[in-house]
């Protein structure tokens, strides 16, 4: 039983998440990201999680690259293996999981029926628990001393 005091992932996650299908495009992810104001959509195979595909992914695969965001599928841009959390895990827990892994988006994936029930980012972290602030400064230092793109 979880301590009431202690605020969960379920608390706090975004139960509506953008999701589109591995066969969809780079073109596709991007219009979806715009319309819903996301910062990431994840990428589904059937009802499982293949991969991730946050802004800053898109526009490398568009602007940075030669390929065509109209034909680029996302199963060939999306970042695998996604790191996710469970909604019972402590705010605490995955905020440490964001900063230990360079992560500042985690699926929130239920443990007994193992589909995607939410996702829980660093602004939701920072707006319930400012005191984890301080794993999530540790996650904006090491991404930008490491070059590191907001994956995941």
């Amino acid at each position: 039983m979880s301590n009431p005091l202690i605020p969960q992932v379920r608390d706090c996650m975004t139960a509506q998440v953008t999701t589109l299908d591995v066969s969809d495009t780079v073109f596709d992810a991007a219009e979806a990201i715009i319309h819903h104001s996301v910062g990431c959509v994840v990428v589904m195979r059937n009802d499982d999680i293949a991969g991730i595909l946050t802004k800053g992914d898109v526009i490398k695969s568009s602007l940075l690259s030669d390929q065509d965001p109209k034909k680029t599928k996302l199963s060939s841009v999306m970042v695998t293996p996604v790191i996710s959390v469970s909604p019972d895990s402590s705010l605490e827990e995955a905020a440490k999981i964001m900063s230990n892994r360079h992560v500042s988006k985690l699926p929130v994936i239920d443990d007994e029926s193992g589909l995607l029930v939410g996702i829980l980012t660093s602004t939701d972290v920072m707006r319930v628990e400012p005191k984890y602030v301080e794993y999530l400064t540790d996650l904006i230092k090491s991404k930008s001393t490491s070059g590191q793109d907001d994956r995941g």
